[in-house]
Parts: structure tokens; C-alpha cells; sequence
């Protein structure tokens, strides 16, 4: 047994059910009209009822400015997301900082022991960090303390101006 699609109705082509077939043998196909040239139809009802439609037409450009659209939304999303190119420079900028800040620190760290190594060694080391810290002095010496900003009440002694001779 075979089953045979049926289309019918006018304008666009649509199901209309499903015939069942007698299991004979198909008849032979209706003799065909010679070809005639194509006439412009002006009514759009006689077009033929199991005619395909025309599939619309999109054009490439379509594509490539929908393709455009995409990718500058995901590229905005990937620079300013959470996990975006912007804060994976912010990042880098505060690691930076953080590295230049650890190696000043090591640098400190560094003159501190060399400077609690002179102290512990060397007796000329202690001898200063007595009289410039604690301002302690050997007996004998004199020592002259002047005030906070001294430098600026001084004013350095200026060369005589020359003057000029009469002639």
C-alpha cells in the first residue's frame, strides 16, 4: 500500500491530508503539451497550486553587519566584563606596584642588617650612632648645638659690589 501527499487550495501551497493508494501498478504518466514561452502573469491566483515559494533573498553585506554586531558585543563584553581585558590591566598595574614596593623593602631590609653588622663589628660605627642620635660627647670636647632652621636666619656673607671709578 502506498500513501500519496495531497496539496491543494489557491495561493501558497499547503497540506491539505494523506490519500491511501490501491496497490496496482501506477498508471502511465499524461502525455506532455509542447513547450510554450513563458506569458507575465498578472493574477497572482493562477499560479499553480503545488508551486514552491520563492525563498526570500538575503544579501552577503546581511551577514557581515550582523557578523560585525556580534563580534563588537563580545569584544565590549570581553574588554569591561568582571574577568575583562581592563581588569586584567588594573591588576597588572597594582602587581607592579606591589613588586617595585616588595624590592624597596628588601633594599631596606638589606641596609638594616648591614648596618646591624657594622654596629655589632665595628666600634667607629657605634661611636657615631652615639654622638649623632644620642648626642652623647668624649670628655674634653665642646660641642655647639644651633636651633631648627639656623640656615635661614644666616644670610651668606655677598662679595663688595664694584663700583664703578670716575674717570
Amino acid at each position: 500500500m502506498r500513501f500519496e501527499k495531497i496539496v491543494g487550495g489557491e495561493g501558497r501551497p499547503r497540506f491539505v491530508g494523506v490519500q491511501r493508494l490501491p496497490t496496482q501498478a501506477p498508471a502511465p504518466p499524461p502525455p506532455r503539451e509542447p513547450l510554450r514561452p513563458r506569458r507575465a502573469r498578472t493574477d497572482p491566483g493562477l499560479e499553480a497550486p503545488a508551486a514552491r515559494p520563492e525563498a526570500r533573498h538575503v544579501r552577503p553585506a546581511s551577514y557581515v553587519l550582523v557578523s560585525l554586531l556580534l563580534s563588537a558585543l563580545f569584544f565590549g563584553i570581553f574588554f569591561v566584563s568582571d574577568r575583562g581585558v581592563l581588569k586584567l590591566r588594573r591588576q597588572r598595574e597594582q602587581l607592579a606596584r606591589a613588586a617595585e614596593e616588595v624590592a624597596e623593602l628588601e633594599a631596606a631590609n638589606k641596609r638594616l642588617a648591614a648596618e646591624v653588622d657594622a654596629l655589632r663589628s665595628d666600634p667607629r660605627a657605634l661611636e657615631k650612632v652615639a654622638r649623632e642620635e644620642l648626642n652623647l660627647v668624649k670628655p674634653g670636647e665642646v660641642v655647639l648645638v644651633l636651633p631648627d632652621g639656623w640656615e635661614r636666619r644666616v644670610k651668606p656673607a655677598s662679595p663688595p659690589a664694584a663700583t664703578p671709578v670716575p674717570r
